[in-house]
């Protein structure tokens, strides 16, 4: 009897206090340990977009604001045909990279799925280009599409067919671009397409197999369904990456041809680092932003209706 009041009373002494005159206590600890990274991430984020907002409903002169400029500046950016054909050379440059990445990773994946040693060379191979600088691969790039020196080139005239310089076609130059980029990207893709492979249940492939389905009929009917969560991850996270970069178009391309190559985050940098624009610089920002923030809502949403199917 002794012992079982005793540790009742012990037990009682180790339960929360959860009584309506009881306060639990914050731990404010691990806020201050979040605090400096918060007030980071947050200066470096929403100054930048504070500033570009107000600029953007300004007239400008560099960074000396010289009055309100109301919407006029979004009309500007909207009516000029040079931003419209930035735009369209956007989504092809996007809609293109994505396509080509995510068919490029799944097909690799589903090469190298086997975990042997050779596989695990090529996995580490594939990756390099995602993990090195985009001006060295635009360098590297326009080395071999390029000039008199161009091996692709020298190895044409082996055989006595014209040079290949797509760089320097209006019709040519922006694909071109597109597949560069796709080839750069295909190592993030593969990680998340193996990763989604390795989820997939052996058994499910062993059943089709024994249910006639041929290896195509499996990736239709039974892969492909099956890493719809990690294809959209993929595809979301690409696209608003290939939306914002400018690096790969700037020192590949430069946005030529006659701006045939010259998407929006290339227009952008031009305007605020090269014409000293702010006021369009800044009404484009906002607008990428805006376009980000769309294409995440439309992720979420996509992956809260993925989960709510299940």
């Amino acid at each position: 009897m002794k012992t079982a009041i005793v540790s009742s009373t012990i037990q009682a002494l180790h339960e929360p206090k959860t009584g309506p005159g009881h306060r639990e206590k914050t731990d404010l600890f691990p806020y201050l340990l979040m605090a400096p990274g918060v007030i980071l991430v947050g200066f470096v984020t929403l100054y930048p977009l504070v500033f570009a907002i107000d600029y953007s409903f300004a007239r400008t002169e560099v960074f000396k604001q010289l009055g309100s400029a109301g919407l006029s500046n979004y009309l500007r950016v909207f009516a000029d045909p040079r931003f419209q054909t930035n735009f369209f050379n956007s989504l092809v440059f996007v809609l293109g990279s994505v396509a080509l990445t995510w068919i490029f990773g799944l097909a690799l994946a589903l090469f190298l799925r086997r975990q042997t040693w050779g596989n695990a060379i090529l996995r580490t191979i594939i990756l390099v280009p995602w993990v090195t600088n985009q001006v060295v691969l635009a360098l590297m790039w326009k080395w071999l599409l390029t000039g008199d020196f161009s091996p692709i080139n020298s190895f044409l005239d082996l055989f006595g067919l014209p040079p290949f310089d797509p760089l320097i076609s209006l019709s040519q130059a922006l694909p071109t671009l597109t597949f560069v980029n796709a080839w750069r990207a295909t190592g993030f893709a593969l990680l998340l397409m193996l990763a989604g492979l390795a989820a997939i249940p052996v058994e499910l492939e062993e059943a089709a197999e024994i249910d006639g389905a041929t290896y195509f009929q499996k990736i239709r009917y039974i892969i492909i369904p099956l890493l719809k969560p990690i294809s959209l991850s993929c595809i979301i996270t690409l696209t608003i990456s290939f939306f914002n970069i400018v690096v790969l178009p700037l020192d590949l391309t430069g946005g030529g041809p006659l701006n045939a190559t010259e998407v929006i985050s290339l227009r952008l940098y031009r305007e605020a680092f090269q014409n000293y624009n702010i006021e369009i610089a800044s009404t484009i920002s906002v607008l990428l932003v805006a376009l980000d923030l769309l294409l995440s809502w439309i992720y979420f949403r996509m992956i809260r209706s993925e989960a709510s199917a299940r």
